[in-house]
């Protein structure tokens, strides 16, 4: 039997541990919207999609060729191929967050090649928490988001915050951790990997957030 774009929105969802809820919440529908998917789905919610998800192969989305994302974890960029970007002299923690340098010189910074398009930066990603999404070592291709615009929650950041850079996923404060009482607004840092649990941060602690485009084990410099 042919698979569907429901099926393969599913298989997508589950890859970037994204709820059906969640996902809704972002597409503005209710939770019961992807069961009730009979063919495909309108082009506005289309471009919804494909900006949530943009390493997400839309041929593959919507008709089931090719492979479902642009780029995997394990691959390494073709030069002749590639998007090339500054590559910062930061990590960012996947644990906790880190003191480092705010003095970054973008013509000082070595470049690294991008297997996609539409990215600000490279960033190496330190520590098992992200594991098994981004693993400790990895290369994160990362863009800066307008945060007062639009935040994606539910999926993969780089912040940048008065105390140091972290990777995390962001949700809005409360989902799982008791707010502390105090008239700061924050929001929710959670990791993939089970064993760290999730903690908030002050967003008037936020410098700057990063949307994470893809990563990549392997990756080249120029």
């Amino acid at each position: 039997m042919e698979e569907t774009m429901k099926q393969r929105l599913i298989q997508l969802l589950k890859a970037k541990h994204m709820t059906q809820t969640e996902f809704a919440r972002h597409l503005g529908v209710t939770p019961t919207y992807i069961g009730a998917m009979r063919k495909g789905m309108p082009k506005e919610r289309l471009k919804v999609v494909f900006d949530l998800f943009p390493d997400v192969n839309r041929d593959w989305l919507m008709y089931g060729e090719g492979e479902m994302l642009v780029a995997s974890d394990d691959e390494s960029p073709d030069l002749s191929k590639g998007y090339v970007v500054p590559m910062l002299p930061v990590e960012a923690y996947a644990g906790c967050l880190q003191q480092w340098s705010r003095g970054v010189m973008l013509r000082d910074c070595e470049k690294v090649v991008s297997p996609v398009p539409g990215v600000d930066f490279g960033i190496r990603i330190t520590g098992d928490s992200m594991e098994p999404e981004f693993k400790d070592g990895s290369i994160l291709f990362i863009k800066r988001i307008n945060e007062k615009a639009f935040i994606p929650w539910g999926h993969p950041m780089v912040i940048d915050t008065e105390n140091g850079v972290v990777v995390k996923v962001i949700y809005p404060a409360g989902d799982s951790v008791v707010l502390p009482d105090s008239p700061m607004e924050y929001i929710e840092a959670r990791s993939y990997n089970p064993a760290y649990p999730p903690f908030l941060i002050p967003t008037e602690s936020i410098y700057g957030l990063y949307r994470v485009i893809t990563g990549i084990r392997q990756y080249s410099t120029i």
